[in-house]
């Protein structure tokens, strides 16, 4: 049979071969869902099919499938098979990623990557780079499918780099804001999220927007800012642009699913 031939090409791989994106994504679902037959002619389709419909990759994995794979996109599959196929929660307190330099280099890919590196399932190539767009060999890919099955295999990563936002409660942004009339809440969603429901005196740049022109938020920069959104990401994204464009006052509070506000909608 084909597949046969092709799991046994598979299996003779060198193991410092890099390893390719229809590679790493079968090791992940083989590794949780066992054996997928072929749904066509590529020994792989099941696999691929399966990881697509889950939400596991997308459908531009798809075109690189016969390239070495990112280090970031191997986080991004493996964060999502952790939600889908295991049910893992994110880890609340991610603070230790943000010692990697390249942690921000793609804004999309901070989530995962953040999950993957505090969990221990993905480290680092040294204490301060995450080599995002780095390969995987055969081994290293091994080792993170074997750390994503078996927690008692994983090297958790804390502690925070030093420069970073200051993290405030909802109690404590709500003071500065009372002792500060200069202080500007700022949600980094996008404007269609801000619609459906937001915090109140809020205003909404969206990060792409602070991303590509940091200086447009206000024009001191000594004002407080006060950055939320979601989950924490997206304001930890906007927070470091605006740290790195020079604003000093710069403040991240829970995102709006971290925390019971009370949103107001726009009508």
């Amino acid at each position: 049979m084909e597949s046969a031939i092709d799991f046994d090409a598979e299996a003779k791989l060198h193991l410092e071969d890099h390893v390719t994106t229809e590679q790493f994504v079968t090791m992940v679902i083989r590794s949780c869902k066992g054996n997928i037959e072929p749904t066509r002619g590529c020994w792989s389709s099941g696999y691929m099919d399966y990881a697509l419909y889950k939400g596991i990759i997308e459908d531009y994995d798809l075109t690189n499938i016969s390239k070495p794979i990112e280090r970031r996109s191997a986080a991004r599959i493996v964060h999502e098979a952790l939600l889908t196929e295991f049910g893992e929660k994110d880890e609340y307190e991610w603070s230790a990623a943000e010692k990697l330099r390249d942690l921000y280099s793609c804004h999309t890919c901070v989530m995962h990557i953040a999950q993957v590196y505090v969990k221990g399932i993905m480290l680092g190539r040294d204490h301060y780079m995450f080599d995002a767009a780095g390969s995987l060999t055969r081994a290293e890919a091994a080792a993170v499918v074997v750390r994503m099955l078996d927690r008692e295999q994983r090297i958790p990563q804390t502690g925070g780099r030093e420069f970073q936002s200051k993290n405030l409660s909802p109690d404590e942004a709500r003071e500065l804001m009372l002792t500060d009339h200069t202080a500007m809440l700022v949600d980094v969603r996008t404007n269609e999220d801000y619609e459906t429901g937001h915090l109140q005196e809020s205003i909404c740049i969206p990060l792409h927007h602070i991303s590509n022109n940091p200086y447009s938020v206000c024009v001191r920069k000594d004002i407080p800012l006060i950055l939320y959104c979601q989950r924490g990401y997206k304001s930890s994204v906007a927070a470091q642009a605006l740290i790195d464009a020079g604003y000093r006052r710069v403040y991240t509070i829970p995102g709006i699913e971290q925390y019971p506000y009370d949103l107001i909608a726009t009508t």
